[in-house]
């Protein structure tokens, strides 16, 4: 056993890393690294989701609280058509629907919001959001 690695009776001393060596360490670095970059993306993905999701439910409130502010009465051609400009600006792909049900003893208003969404393997589904708004006593 050859204690001093540089002793001149020691041929068989390891003095470092094997080139296999350093490409398998860089191989196992490089699969860990698409991991994280992997899940960093489905992270971002999903919290895009989560920002539409959260603007669908904004707008959809602000018409039925425009709706309750006009005394349960249909609006206007103007009132819908800003609602609609405001949904296209902050989710250009969005689409939104106001039916009002007036024929039951207390009425209602049904909003619907419709939007593309990616999925986690880049699928767009459409999603909709929908609100049935009380109108009335």
């Amino acid at each position: 056993m050859c204690l001093p690695l540089k002793s001149p009776g020691c041929r068989n001393s390891q003095l470092g890393f094997t080139m296999i060596e350093v490409v398998v360490s860089l191989l196992i670095l490089l699969i860990g690294l698409m991991g994280v970059i992997s899940m960093q993306y489905l992270a971002l993905k999903q919290i895009n989701n989560t920002h539409l999701r959260s603007q669908v439910a904004f707008h959809a409130q602000s018409m039925a609280d425009l709706i309750r502010a006009n005394n349960s009465r249909p609006l206007g051609a103007d009132d819908l058509q800003a609602w609609e400009q405001q949904l296209a600006h902050d989710i250009p792909s969005a689409k939104g629907e106001v039916v009002f049900n007036t024929g039951a003893a207390v009425s209602s208003a049904v909003i619907s919001i419709t939007w593309p969404e990616r999925q986690l393997h880049n699928d767009v589904e459409e999603q909709t959001f929908t609100v049935t708004a009380r109108l009335g006593e």
